[in-house]
Formats: C-alpha cells, sequence, structure tokens
C-alpha cells in the first residue's frame, strides 16, 4: 500500500523535530543577543532551515523516518480496530440470554475470541473473517433476545408468536460455527508469520479496509 502524505509524516518526524527545533534555538539565540537587529538572521535562518528541511526530505534518512511514522500509523489504526472488537465481545460477555444451550455456546464463543484479541494485542494484527464473526455472535445474541421479547409480549397479550423465529439450538450451532471460525483464523491469519510478514499483512489489511 503507497504511504499517504510522506511529506506531513516526515514534517512530524524525530528526523525532522530535531531540525526545526535547533532552528527555533538559533532564532531565540538570535534575538537574545542581537536584540533590535535580529530580524534578518531570524529571517535567514528561517529561510536555510525551509531549504534544509526541503532537501533533506528527499534523503534516505528522511525516507526511513516516513516508513517508520507511517507504520507507527498503521499499528494505531489496528490497535484501535483490536479495541472495538474487543467492545462488542465485552457487549455479549454481558447479555442475559436466559438458554442453558446458548449460554454454553457464547461460553466457548467468549474463550476463543479472548485468545484471540489476546493474540491480536500481542503481535498488533487481527484477521478481518474473525471480526467478521464476533460481529456475527453479537448480531445473533440480538437476534435471540429480540425474538425472546416478542414471544413474550405475544404471551402477555395473547398474540401469536412470530413462525419464522429460529429455535435456540440452532442460533447456538450459528455461535459454536463462529467460535471454531475465530480460532482457526488464530493459527492461519496470526501465528506462524516473521515481524516483516506481519507488518506486510498489516498493510494489507488496511488497504482492504480502506476499500470498504
Amino acid at each position: 500500500m503507497p504511504i499517504q502524505r510522506p511529506f506531513l509524516l516526515y514534517l512530524r518526524s524525530r528526523f525532522h523535530l530535531a531540525l526545526a527545533i535547533s532552528t527555533a534555538g538559533l532564532i531565540v539565540l538570535s534575538a537574545a543577543f542581537l536584540r533590535s537587529r535580529a530580524l534578518v538572521p531570524a529571517l535567514l535562518i528561517a529561510a536555510v532551515y525551509v531549504a534544509l528541511a526541503g532537501g533533506l526530505f528527499f534523503t534516505r534518512r528522511a525516507a526511513a523516518e516516513v516508513v517508520q511514522e507511517s507504520d507507527e500509523d498503521q499499528r494505531k489504526r489496528v490497535r484501535q480496530k483490536i479495541a472495538s472488537y474487543a467492545a462488542i465481545r465485552e457487549r455479549v460477555s454481558v447479555l442475559r440470554l436466559g438458554s442453558d444451550v446458548m449460554n454454553r455456546a457464547v461460553e466457548l464463543f467468549l474463550q476463543e475470541s479472548g485468545s484471540y484479541l489476546e493474540k491480536c494485542r500481542e503481535l498488533d494484527l487481527y484477521s478481518p473473517l474473525a471480526n467478521e464473526r464476533i460481529e456475527r455472535v453479537r448480531d445473533i445474541c440480538q437476534v435471540y433476545l429480540g425474538e425472546r421479547d416478542e414471544e413474550a409480549t405475544g404471551k402477555r397479550y395473547g398474540v401469536p408468536g412470530s413462525a419464522d423465529a429460529a429455535p435456540a439450538e440452532s442460533l447456538a450451532k450459528d455461535i459454536v460455527d463462529c467460535a471454531e471460525v475465530i480460532r482457526q483464523r488464530v493459527t492461519e491469519d496470526l501465528l506462524g508469520t516473521s515481524g516483516a510478514e506481519r507488518l506486510a499483512i498489516m498493510k494489507d489489511l488496511e488497504q482492504k479496509a480502506a476499500d470498504k
């Protein structure tokens, strides 16, 4: 994935910040010692800084700094994504489903998704397919709870329940399937990769996310 806004990344890099701080220090010193005559030297220092900053942008050192800043941005985005799916898992964990078969399925999901998210944090990496399964489990639980509410309302007012309501056993099986996929993704998407491979995967994931 091509690096977006490389010059802005360069401007915030340690390499450029060191140059900017040095320039600011020289301007302050010229103002302190030259007082009323400091304007021209300050402008000259600023002009030299602009020329140096622009010229150094095309050096290998600056290119390395840009890549490092870009990689750090990607890691931050990945960590935010991981945190968002950890929040979804947390919401599922506090649901009161009122069904033994659903509760057992959710327990398995929580176990597998917890291990998955722990590995994601360790590697700064995630699996889009595993994330989709976490969302799916949340949706399944919401469907189940919605159908239970409709059933309870129907019993209270004598209204027939929905004929299309999915049985708890079927929904629980879907949750178990999601948990199994999440476990598989840990092995197939996260483990057995080097640091360079993980970085390449992370860039590919970010590109796919940006294309959506």
